[in-house]
């Protein structure tokens, strides 16, 4: 395979390994197994429990014995999402994996290196004999992306570290420091169904040609969210047609993910055709205008469809609720310069039997801001006469610019390349919260390569970057002692 030819080698081939194994999230079974046998054959004591996280153990190399231990952590799952023209099952195709230049990318899909490298990266210092580190503590969880269930899970009582590097944040040059609270919510919008007008005809409305992207780091990146642009197109199409009704509403695969295509059923009588037209045509160009830099892909298409067995008959107030959602980027901080303070990522859109079901993803710097988003989708639900239910929720991560670790991480780095480097705080989520409201005293930072178009097919990697981010790892566990 390609890859293998690039370095870190051991990096590169155990991410190739993992990348045979489907590893959705909640589908982690095979993978943990995989990396446990590989801890087995090191002769390295682990633990792995029901949830499918591994702790595997690893002593301190001669001069680094007695210190003080430190935690490597990344997660073992991936988001995924493909093309709809990929054909391509995720519980049982490995990722095709291609190099395109100094890139490493997948066929079609997700490439799976959030946060595959991070286990790569545990891996290979696992196996290796030649590079100076404290006692080592590989926490490898499960589920991060679709709720971080595995870290909440997680029997800390088991890690004596203090110290903790997380790979699923940062770049060359940029430790993270700081991490977003999140919460995800199902908004269900209870329908009435009623069959179809005689004499009607039906169209098939389709949002596609977005970017979409990961909803914590691209939410600030205007690019156009498919289940609101269908909100806003709907919400066209019934203020310059009377009677019309819409069915059979579907968009987005991730409630993590910006979603980039969505679609519905609409029925209206075939004198109002040329009005139908029109009013897309019009919604059409005015958001191709709006989103002309930041998704100029954007395409709304309408094609004759096949007549549904039934409407909804109260479709105003959903075409209104698509359209008052909050989302995209709410608020900027007012203490870090350019973080992103709070967001919504509408993820998903489906229709059930009794309700079109929105689900949701909310994000704020604090769980004041947090908060906040949430009681702008309580009250959007109490005028809709909706229901909210939140579900999974995860703690910020506090930023710290005093942190022992990052300083040590800074002091080396600007030792190494003569330049400061940039600390930031992320509006995505990560585990990093959940670790330090578990493990009072944890000291953390996080650090990564350069990736690219997270959570979508587009997902990149840059192979020099992992080059030196493995280099600068390598050499900065030799000064924790």
């Amino acid at each position: 395979m390609q890859i293998l030819n690039y370095e870190p080698k051991r990096v590169f081939h155990h991410f190739a390994a993992i990348s045979k194994i489907p590893r959705g999230s909640g589908n982690e079974e095979a993978v943990s197994d995989f990396i446990a046998k590989f801890a087995e054959k090191l002769g390295l004591d682990y633990v792995q429990d029901s949830s499918h996280n591994l702790i595997i153990y690893k002593d301190g190399t001669p001069g680094y014995e007695d210190s003080p231990p430190v935690i490597l952590q990344g997660h073992l799952d991936m988001v995924c999402e493909k093309n709809a023209d990929t054909v391509h099952d995720f519980l049982k195709d490995p990722i095709k994996l291609y190099v395109d230049g100094d890139y490493l990318k997948a066929d079609g899909t997700t490439l799976g290196a959030d946060n595959g490298i991070a286990v790569a990266y545990c891996m290979a210092l696992l196996e290796a004999k030649d590079i100076p580190h404290p006692p080592l503590e590989v926490v490898l969880t499960s589920d991060e992306e679709a709720g971080m269930t595995g870290a909440m899970n997680l029997n800390v009582n088991m890690l004596k570290g203090r110290r903790m590097v997380n790979m699923d944040s940062g770049s060359v040059g940029c430790f993270t420091a700081g991490s977003a609270a999140a919460s995800t919510a199902e908004y269900e919008f209870f329908v009435k169904w009623e069959a179809p007008r005689e004499n009607t005809e039906a169209y098939t409305l389709t949002v596609k040609g977005l970017q979409g992207g990961h909803s914590g780091g691209d939410i600030n990146k205007g690019r156009g969210n498919a289940i609101c642009i269908l909100g806003i197109v709907l919400n066209a199409i019934e203020r310059a047609i009377d009677n019309v009704r819409i069915s059979n509403l579907a968009g987005g695969m991730k409630v993590n993910a910006i979603p980039r295509e969505a679609q519905a059923t609409i029925v209206i009588s075939p004198s109002d055709k040329e009005i139908l037209t029109k009013a897309v045509d019009i919604c059409t160009t005015t958001l191709k205008t709006f989103f002309r830099v930041a998704d100029p892909g954007l395409k709304v298409a309408l094609e004759p469809a096949e007549m549904p067995e039934k409407v909804i008959a109260n479709d105003e107030k959903l075409s209104y609720s698509m359209l008052l959602f909050p989302y995209g980027m709410l608020a900027m901080s007012i203490d870090i310069d350019d973080l992103v303070a709070s967001s919504c990522n509408i993820g998903v859109i489906e229709t059930f039997e009794s309700d079109v079901r929105v689900s949701c993803m909310a994000r704020g710097a604090t769980k004041e801001y947090l908060s906040d988003v949430e009681d702008k989708i309580i009250a959007l639900a109490c005028l809709a006469g909706a229901d909210i239910q939140f579900g999974h929720s995860s703690p910020a991560w506090d930023f710290n610019p005093d942190s022992e670790i990052l300083k040590q991480f800074a002091s080396y780095y600007k030792e190494q390349v003569g330049e400061e480097p940039k600390v930031i705080a992320m509006h995505g989520g990560l585990e990093c919260g959940i670790f330090a409201e578990k493990l009072p005293g944890l000291d953390i930072v996080a650090i990564g390569p350069n990736m690219y178009d997270l959570h979508t097919p587009q997902e990149r990697l840059s192979i020099s970057s992992t080059a030196v981010i493995w280099k600068f790892l390598c050499g900065v566990l030799g000064t924790l002692k």
